[in-house]
């Protein structure tokens, strides 16, 4: 599925997203949890890529640009040249093989 987006609107839709992902969760005993969440995006147009390996490196890249802003990240064409972060996506086959997260 594509969503199409015009590009004014990303950086809105994104920060609504993360205001919706940091809402308190209540606990069944009542008690209120604050979380919060970093989000990094990449979209074909701005990438310059459809490669899904290089738009998932780039919006992982984005990803870290957020947790150090504490906003979310939209990213760029220069997202796309960053190696990997932290060594992640540098030959691992990803966690989903684990069925854990790593």
């Amino acid at each position: 599925m594509v969503l199409e987006l015009p590009a004014g609107r990303r950086e809105v839709r994104l920060a609504q997203l993360v205001r919706m992902l940091r809402t308190p969760v209540t606990l069944d005993d009542g008690q209120v949890v604050d979380i919060a969440a970093s989000v990094g995006a990449a979209t074909c147009d701005i990438v310059g890529t459809r490669d899904l390996a290089a738009l998932q490196r780039a919006a992982d890249a984005a990803l870290y640009d957020g947790k150090h802003s504490g906003r979310a990240h939209l990213a760029t064409a220069a997202h796309a040249t960053l190696p990997s972060v932290n060594g992640r996506r540098a030959g691992r086959p990803g966690t989903s093989l684990w069925g854990r997260a790593a």
